[in-house]
């Protein structure tokens, strides 16, 4: 694509998305969705978990009408209580994993700055009850804390939880060192099979200056790995050791235009995700 027309098209991009996230996602969440998940408790995570489906299948299906975005997808997530970990490429990588998921939906840290300030996001992230962390030194403890709780209501069976443990999104794309300390909370505290994530062709999307000049017209593609049993070993710091080789193994076929690595995971027919695809 043209950079001219490329630049041209995250304009329109942006703008679409910006009038979607006040008018179309911001008011009907603050004077609908809100007042039923408060007055409805029980169905809370219910009305939630719908909310969430239906707001990440319209932000890709206007990346795709105002941007020509595609996104393939492989494999697939089961209704229940899991652990998902994915690497962090984009802006859109939330919406990319509400889309696959099914209830109960998934917590997703977060950093705490995001529940303030940003139309339609923050107002979400606070009814989604995410947990929040600040990555900083001083808030290391609180943070851990934060994830633990939400590793618990996985294992309880309350909720699922996806983490993206490189803590940040990456410039290229290459999936980078992950961040131990709350990944193995959760893998010890959930106590779930993992299901991995590994996406790329978004990484154009890593800012919002990166999706002004370079998202439009991109190509993605996500495949769904697992479920990966537990270690029986309790070796947590070695299982995670395995689970970036076999993302990064994957990352790689994705680029070579090879099908999935083969390591005892399933395979699954891909589909094309838009605007008209019902979020699962």
């Amino acid at each position: 694509m043209i950079p001219f027309f490329r630049a041209a098209r995250g304009v329109v991009f942006l703008c679409a998305y910006a009038v979607f996230l006040v008018f179309g996602y911001g008011l009907p969440q603050r004077l609908v969705v809100w007042p039923l998940a408060t007055l409805l408790p029980r169905w809370r995570t219910a009305i939630v978990g719908w909310w969430f489906r239906r707001m990440a299948g319209a932000s890709i299906g206007i990346a795709r009408v105002f941007a020509d975005v595609r996104l393939r997808v492989q494999g697939e997530i089961p209704a229940g209580c899991h652990v998902v970990v994915m690497n962090h490429q984009s802006l859109l990588d939330i919406p990319v994993v509400h889309a696959q998921m099914k209830d109960p939906y998934p917590l997703i840290p977060t950093r705490a700055l995001y529940a303030k300030g940003i139309p339609g996001i923050s107002l979400l992230i606070r009814m989604g009850r995410y947990p929040l962390v600040r990555q900083t030194q001083d808030s290391r403890r609180d943070d851990l804390r934060a994830i633990a709780r939400a590793a618990e209501s996985v294992a309880r069976g309350e909720q699922s939880l996806v983490i993206f443990p490189e803590g940040h999104r990456t410039r290229d794309g290459e999936i980078g060192p992950f961040m131990r300390a709350g990944l193995r909370i959760v893998l010890q505290r959930a106590k779930r099979p993992v299901y991995l994530m590994v996406l790329d062709g978004l990484w154009r999307a890593r800012t919002t200056a990166d999706t002004l000049f370079h998202f439009a017209g991109s190509r993605a593609e996500l495949r769904i790995l697992g479920p990966i049993p537990l270690p029986e070993d309790d070796d947590y710091d070695a299982f995670i050791d395995r689970l970036h080789a076999r993302m990064t193994e994957e990352l790689r076929a994705i680029r070579a235009g090879q099908a999935t690595v083969s390591a005892g995971f399933p395979e699954a027919p891909a589909a094309v995700q838009g605007v008209t695809d019902t979020p699962k």
